[in-house]
């Protein structure tokens, strides 16, 4: 009944209405917006937050570094210039909406020219929002980051962090939930201080003399109906997503059905190409209206609650050109139908579309070997980082074996992940406190029927010894707390065994890079980055090694120009693969390296027609009702 409430809500029909009577100024707005971002701000913005001085003249700041700079004064103010940056964005664009509607609410003409010259003053002031809104941000995530601190150290620190994710004893269990319990108290508080700042800029945009004002009159009128104004935008707001999703839903299979018949009846790889073009630019189009919508009806929604409760008496009914829009409707529909202008659009829908086709074209990437590199050294059906799935990797053919190794309390290099043995043995010791002698019997899970010598915790000596002319490894250095000797030992060990050309090292660690390209520059190297600031394609490795979500054609180009490899991390689908390979990565490090070889042959034996289909696979009928949701 609540939700049947809001939807009769006149605010709500207010808002679409005044949307479609003043599409034109919007979109317009909308679209000075995004070219001036596009061509000022974000070079801008992009220039100055390269600044190397945010980062002491460090190329990368990734992984556990990451943390402990972000709390560092140059960490602070890049986090704060990075937020309040990409907020400027929708609150320009917001305020040129607010002073459309006010315009048209108060009976003045609207005018896009007229509303650039009154917002272009207020950019600085509009900056200083910004600012304020992500300390206030940063302010309020204080409380849930200290709490979810305290409940990890309390239930979770126990063991590596790993052991909890995967054994899920009843530690995790309690801590997730106190965890969600101590987020859900902070959702409550954090969303009632957000309700009452939401009219915190119409309030400034209407003439409020200060920023200090127009908090103060946000909180005043959003006293007794900020709840009102949170339920009534999430319920518009979720109802405009779900019409998105489900045209977007109808469009998707339709469009799907049509390359499959045109790829039914042509293999000409141009003219697949022309019609993917088509559908894309189609799909872009209908997303930026949608989004257009969206924004724009939100932005209406705010601006007429806060007249309402401002007490500000304008003419709040349609305008009577309202009135005429069907008529309208039909004139516009007659006018754009006539030959003169349907035949220009279409011409310039197909050179669009050409033009993105060349582009789709050359950007589908020339085929190269892809290195398969068993996780852990093999798949999960063996304990990891041991002999028994070494010797499965090798009889499956993948190219590498990826282990990780860090020294014992004796200084022996050994092959383990976690800090201690709890989750692969159920043995809570930590390695960098314990003998090796006192470890090197310690048999790890799951059993996989393989004898418990080729289970055990083993030192990389050993390991070197039998991987050896038969499959090359790529060796992770892990380090709790940086020791400097662990890359020694491990080099030395490669170089007594002659095995340089059969191994590949890596590190989270940039330190450790960087002791790597000194003590042995010929062994190929490279980063492993789970997030980072900066330009990691300008470190001295020959490869990265990232997560897959990261990955996207630009790095992929940027990394190429510079000489380095990309390597991503841990990918187990294959269509994933697929779609990774296709993006020109050159190596794959998975938990299940036999379905990354058998995707890498069957993608060996395709044509490019058939790669381009499967890029776009998504798009097709036949893949969404067979797959599912």
């Amino acid at each position: 009944m609540r939700v049947i409430k809001l939807i009769n809500d006149p605010i709500p029909r207010f808002a679409w209405r005044r949307v479609i009577l003043l599409w034109k100024p919007m979109a317009t707005w909308t679209l000075l917006v995004w070219l001036s971002v596009a061509i000022i701000l974000v070079p801008f913005f992009s220039s100055l937050l390269g600044w190397g001085i945010f980062r002491e003249e460090q190329l990368v700041i990734g992984n556990e570094e990451l943390i402990n700079w972000i709390l560092t004064p140059r960490g602070l103010i890049y986090a704060f210039l990075a937020g309040s940056l990409a907020l400027m964005g929708g609150i320009i664009r917001y305020a040129g909406l607010f002073q459309i509607v006010t315009d048209s609410l108060e009976g003045r003409p609207v005018s896009v020219r007229g509303t650039a010259l009154r917002i272009a003053p207020l950019i600085p002031k509009l900056f200083r929002i910004s600012l304020l809104a992500i300390l206030a941000t940063f302010i309020l995530l204080m409380p849930l980051i200290a709490g979810w601190g305290g409940i990890y150290v309390y239930f979770l620190e126990g063991h590596d962090i790993n052991y909890y994710f995967t054994v899920n004893p009843p530690e995790w269990e309690n801590a997730l939930i106190a965890a969600g319990i101590w987020f859900l108290a902070w959702f409550i508080g954090a969303g009632w201080m957000f309700c009452r700042s939401l009219l915190v800029l119409p309030a400034f945009l209407s003439g409020e003399p200060s920023i200090r004002d127009a908090i103060n009159q946000s909180w005043n009128l959003s006293q007794s109906q900020a709840h009102h104004l949170l339920l009534l935008m999430g319920v518009t707001l979720g109802l405009w997503l779900i019409a998105s999703i489900t045209l977007d839903a109808s469009f998707l299979i339709s469009a799907g059905f049509i390359i499959e018949w045109v790829a039914a009846i042509t293999t000409s790889l141009r003219t697949l190409v022309l019609v993917i073009g088509l559908y894309t630019i189609s799909t872009i189009a209908m997303g930026a209206i949608m989004g257009f919508f969206g924004f724009s009806l939100a932005a209406t929604i705010l601006t007429k609650f806060y007249y309402d409760n401002a007490g500000i008496k304008v003419d709040t009914q349609a305008s009577h050109k309202l009135r005429r829009l069907p008529a309208q409707s039909i004139v516009y529909t007659r006018y754009w139908l006539t030959p003169s202008r349907i035949i220009p659009l279409s011409i310039f829908l197909f050179s669009a579309s050409l033009a993105l086709s060349n582009y789709m074209l050359e950007q589908i990437p020339e085929q190269h070997p892809v290195d398969i590199i068993a996780h852990r050294t093999g798949p999960p059906s063996t304990p990891e980082n041991t002999l028994s799935a070494l010797e499965v990797s090798i009889a499956i053919n993948a190219d590498y074996a990826e282990i990780d190794v860090q020294l014992t309390g004796d200084g022996v290099v050994v092959l383990s992940h976690d800090i201690d043995l709890m989750r692969v043995a159920g043995d809570s010791r930590r390695i960098s406190e314990s003998n090796y002698a006192d470890l090197r019997n310690v048999i790890q899970l799951p059993d996989d029927g393989s004898p418990p010598s080729e289970r055990r915790l083993i030192s990389l000596l050993e390991f070197l010894d039998r991987a050896k002319g038969r499959i090359k490894l790529l060796i992770e250095l892990k380090y709790y707390g940086y020791e400097p000797e662990l890359a020694s030992k491990v080099v030395a060990l490669i170089q007594k065994k002659n095995m340089e050309d059969d191994v590949a090292m890596m590190s989270m660690n940039l330190d450790a890079i960087k002791q790597l390209s000194q003590l042995a520059p010929a062994i190929p190297r490279g980063y492993v980055s789970a997030l980072a600031v900066g330009n990691m394609t300008l470190l001295p490795v020959d490869f990265l090694a990232i997560t897959h979500q990261r990955v996207n054609p630009h790095l992929i180009r940027t990394a190429k120009q510079q000489g380095v490899k990309v390597y991503i991390w841990t990918v187990n689908r294959a269509d994933l693969m697929a779609d990774m390979m296709e993006l020109g990565i050159h190596g794959i490090i998975t938990d299940d390296p036999d379905l990354g070889v058998q995707v890498r042959e069957e993608l060996k034996s395709m044509t490019p027609a058939e790669r381009l289909l499967l890029r776009f696979r998504k798009v097709f009928s036949e893949d969404i009702l067979n797959q599912g949701p």
